[in-house]
C-alpha cells in the first residue's frame, strides 16, 4: 500500500471500529452522543434564533423611517442614576431646535417634531380606549419621515396647521376600539381628554416593534396641541436626510445647528444626543453577540459531559482490545498507528453526536422562528463551528486512552485475558 494511501486506510478502519463500538454498546454510546448533541444543538439553536431576531429587528427598525436621526436630550448610554451636573442642567429639546434644523441644514430632507400628552382617554359614544402617552401634536411631515401612510382618509395638512383645526388622525387600534369598521371612523367626531375632534384619517397598520404597539397613536396638528396644552415644552424630534449617501453630511449639519442654537461652546461636549438607525442596529447586534457567547459557554457544559463519556468508552475499548493492540504491534504497527486509530474512533463517536446536534438544533430553530414569524437562516459558519467543536471534543477526550493504548507492551498485551 502506498504511504500516501495508508492514512486514509487507517481513518477508514478507525471509523469502522467506532461504528462497531456504537452497535455493540448501544446504550453507552447513545448517552455519549446525547451529551455531545446537547452541546452542539444548543449552539445551533441559539444562533439560529438570534440570527432570526437580528433580521426581525433590522426590518422593524427600517419600518420606522429611512435614514433618520432621533434628537434626544440625553445620549442613549446615559446613566440616569448618576447624572453629572451638566446633564442635570440640560435644556429640553424644543421647537426652536426644529426650526433651526429646518432652516440651517440643506442636507436634511424632513424635520418632524412631536409633543405629547400623558394619560389620555379617547371616546366615541359608549366606547372608549386609554392611550397613556400616545396623544401627540405633529407636523404634516410625519408620514414621510416615518415611512408610513394612512389606510383611510388623509393625514394632517398645512391648511389644518394654519387653522389650528380640531382634526385628528388615529391609529388602527384606536379605530378598532371605537368603531366597528376602520373606514367608518372617517368624518366621525370623537372626544379626546374632553375635547371634540373630527377624524380625518386612520393610519395604515404595521407590525409591533419589539412587542410595543405602533398602532395606538392619536395625532393632531401641532398648533392645535400647543393651543390646548400651552405648558408642554418638550419636543420629540425626528430628522430625515435627503439620501443615504448624504446621511453623514446631514448628521454633521444637524450637530452644528444644535450646538449653535443650544449655545454650546467649541470646547464643550454636546448637550444633546442623536440616535440613528445604525446605532439601533449596533445595540441589537451587541445584545445578540452577548447571547451567542453565553449560549456557547452553556454548550461547553454539555460537551464536558460528552468528553467524560467518550473518555470512559475509549478506556473501556482499550481494555477490551488489549490483545488486538498487542497483535497489531507484534506484526509491525507503531505507536503512532495505534494512537491515530483510537483518536479517529473518538472523533467519529463525537462527530456523530455533532451531526445529530446540528439536525436537532436546526429543526427546533425552524419551529421557534416560524412560530415567531422571524426569518429562518441556518448559518454555515455556526454549522461548521458546531461540527468542528464536536470532533475536537473527541480528539481531546480520546487523547489519554489513545496514548495509553499506544504505550502497551506487545508481549504483555498478548498475554492479557
Amino acid at each position: 500500500m502506498s504511504k500516501w494511501m495508508r492514512p486514509f486506510a487507517e481513518i477508514q478502519e478507525g471509523v469502522r471500529l467506532a461504528l462497531e463500538s456504537v452497535r455493540s454498546n448501544k446504550f453507552r454510546s447513545l448517552m455519549t452522543i446525547i451529551g455531545v448533541m446537547i452541546g452542539v444543538g444548543a449552539v445551533i439553536l441559539i444562533n439560529t434564533i438570534m440570527d432570526g431576531f437580528n433580521q426581525y429587528a433590522e426590518s422593524s427598525i427600517d419600518k420606522i423611517g429611512q435614514d433618520v436621526m432621533y434628537i434626544t436630550k440625553w445620549e442613549v448610554n446615559t446613566d440616569f442614576d448618576n447624572l453629572t451636573e451638566e446633564q442635570r442642567r440640560r435644556p429640553n429639546i424644543t421647537m426652536t431646535e426644529a426650526y433651526a434644523i429646518q432652516d440651517m441644514c440643506p442636507a436634511v430632507k424632513v424635520v418632524s417634531p412631536e409633543k405629547k400628552s400623558w394619560n389620555n382617554v379617547a371616546k366615541y359614544g359608549t366606547r372608549q380606549i386609554r392611550t397613556p402617552d400616545d396623544f401627540r401634536g405633529c407636523w404634516p411631515t410625519l408620514p414621510e419621515v416615518l415611512n408610513r401612510g394612512v389606510s383611510h382618509g388623509r393625514f394632517i395638512d398645512e391648511n389644518d396647521m394654519r387653522r389650528s383645526a380640531m382634526v385628528t388622525v388615529i391609529g388602527p387600534d384606536i379605530a378598532d376600539a371605537l368603531f366597528d369598521d376602520r373606514a367608518e371612523a372617517i368624518g366621525k367626531e370623537i372626544r379626546i381628554n374632553g375635547y371634540k375632534f373630527t377624524v380625518i384619517g386612520v393610519q395604515e397598520y404595521i407590525d409591533d416593534l419589539f412587542e410595543i404597539s405602533e398602532n395606538d397613536f392619536i395625532f393632531i396638528p401641532m398648533p392645535t396641541f400647543e393651543r390646548l396644552y400651552p405648558d408642554v415644552e418638550r419636543v420629540y424630534l425626528v430628522v430625515s436626510a435627503v439620501s443615504r449617501e448624504m446621511f453623514g453630511e446631514a448628521f454633521d449639519q444637524v450637530v452644528n445647528a444644535l450646538r449653535r442654537v443650544r449655545k454650546v461652546r467649541f470646547d464643550e461636549e454636546n448637550n444633546f444626543g442623536i440616535l440613528t438607525q445604525d446605532r439601533f442596529k449596533d445595540m441589537v447586534s451587541d445584545i445578540t453577540i452577548k447571547v451567542q457567547l453565553g449560549a456557547t459557554a452553556v454548550a461547553f457544559v454539555g460537551l464536558l459531559v460528552g468528553v467524560i463519556g467518550v473518555m470512559n468508552i475509549m478506556l473501556i475499548a482499550v481494555t477490551q482490545r488489549t490483545r488486538e493492540i498487542g497483535l497489531r504491534k507484534a506484526i509491525g504497527a507503531r505507536r503512532k498507528n495505534i494512537l491515530f486509530q483510537f483518536l479517529v474512533e473518538a472523533a467519529t463517536l463525537t462527530g456523530l453526536g455533532g451531526v445529530v446536534g446540528i439536525i436537532f438544533g436546526a429543526l427546533v430553530g425552524l419551529i421557534v422562528t416560524s412560530s415567531l414569524d422571524w426569518h429562518y437562516q441556518l448559518s454555515p459558519i455556526w454549522t461548521m463551528f458546531g461540527l468542528s467543536m464536536s470532533i475536537g471534543t473527541g480528539l481531546v477526550a480520546g487523547m489519554y486512552p489513545a496514548w495509553k493504548a499506544s504505550r502497551l507492551d506487545p508481549i504483555d498485551a498478548l498475554r492479557y485475558e
